[in-house]
């Protein structure tokens, strides 16, 4: 049954934090003084699932992922009703993977036996940095100790599902320290690490810091040599670099959740500011959804409509062909003709881009484009530019 059905993602957007980051640009609020109304917050998560995952019944359910925000503060009772409301309309494959992410504070990683009997199969743990002094100026309430400590306890709980997070190029970093970083959080890995260059997003405490000069970031040269180490070192280690940020120690460890988003696959997205991309059954157009970011206004939207949607665009065949390149590039696998013929009325990858500027980018050793399977991927040194590669050979 499952080869008949497509292939449908969730993300849940759990919007609560017990602090908040000065780098970190996503949808979030606070634990306000009296508390979470988890109930709330539950009932209208579950009437946006209801509503949201009606026409998608034919369809089944490859991954949920509770994103945030922080989830791992929710109550494990409430991520298990989610989970098997999801199931009851939408079922789960039999191999489907069920992320949390989660803080390492002491708190959240003691309920994590408790997740994990709700239903979660996968755990990603925002360790970030080692260096206590880092991790107090960005406002986290753990010290480097204790982000592997929490690495170590989820690993026996979810043996070789475990991620952790990493992010490179705080105020102050040395290449010497950030490879010594890396080496010591590595051997405390499973078999999955996501690797990412600290950004300054307009809006967040981190970028009125910078503005002001208060906070003096590493220059672009040191950071690119930054990303560089990351790779080399991470593949001594035997993680495969598998995606611009992410890394790997085999294939059924990487993300099912994310390689979703990057291969073009259907995602519903519930919770407040949260996106989908899925393919109308009754029109058979692409839909782009995003949910209410406020989170009082997403819940009162659920009362009265059964979801909180602000906004509902069709998807165009030039935007649908373009986000396919621009997703499929970041994986080292690339993106296939086939694939990208699924979502452009069967065109040609070779008669979408521009395939001079394909030629010559792989002449340079960025770009491997082979002809007759019509399959086009970045190379190592590619990926790390491949931002710019992709502004150059889409139309």
């Amino acid at each position: 049954m499952s080869r008949l059905r497509t292939p449908l993602s969730l993300y849940v957007h759990w919007p609560y934090c017990s602090f908040l980051c000065r780098f970190c640009a996503f949808s979030k609020a606070r634990v306000p003084a009296a508390g979470v109304e988890h109930d709330r917050i539950t009932t209208a998560l579950l009437q946006e699932l209801r509503t949201s995952l009606a026409t998608h019944q034919d369809k089944e359910l490859h991954s949920i992922y509770f994103g945030g925000g922080t989830p791992s503060l929710a109550k494990p009772q409430h991520i298990a009703q989610i989970i098997e409301a999801a199931n009851s309309l939408v079922p789960l494959a039999a191999n489907a993977e069920i992320t949390l992410e989660s803080n390492p504070t002491l708190a959240e990683i003691n309920k994590m036996r408790d997740f994990k009997q709700a239903g979660i199969t996968r755990c990603s743990i925002g360790v970030q940095t080692l260096d206590n002094q880092t991790l107090a100026g960005m406002g986290r309430l753990h010290t480097g100790t204790e982000g592997l400590a929490a690495v170590d306890r989820a690993k026996q709980l979810f043996p070789g599902k475990v991620s952790f997070d990493m992010i490179f190029g705080f105020a102050g970093q040395s290449l010497d320290q950030w490879e010594k970083e890396l080496e010591q959080a590595l051997r405390h890995a499973d078999s999955h690490i996501s690797i990412y260059q600290l950004t300054v997003e307009p809006g967040t405490p981190l970028f009125r810091d910078q503005n002001a000069q208060r906070v003096i970031l590493p220059s672009n040269d040191l950071q690119a040599q930054m990303y560089e180490a990351a790779v080399k070192i991470c593949s001594q280690r035997g993680f495969r670099h598998y995606e611009v940020s992410s890394y790997a120690k085999e294939k059924d460890a990487e993300s099912l959740h994310n390689k979703g988003y990057w291969q073009g696959r259907q995602w519903i997205g519930i919770g407040p500011s949260a996106h989908s991309r899925y393919i109308d059954p009754s029109s058979g157009k692409r839909i782009s959804t995003v949910r209410f970011p406020d989170i009082q206004r997403w819940e009162q939207h659920c009362d009265r409509f059964g979801h909180g949607t602000a906004k509902s665009a069709v998807i165009s065949d030039d935007d649908a062909k373009q986000e396919a390149v621009v997703f499929g590039l970041r994986m080292l696998d690339g993106l296939s003709n086939s694939r990208f013929a699924a979502v452009a009325n069967g065109q040609t990858l070779e008669n979408y881009l521009l395939m001079d500027q394909v030629q010559q980018y792989a002449h340079d050793g960025y770009l491997l484009w082979d002809n007759v399977q019509g399959h086009l991927s970045p190379t190592e040194r590619g990926l790390q530019v491949i931002d710019s590669i992709l502004m150059d050979i889409i139309p």
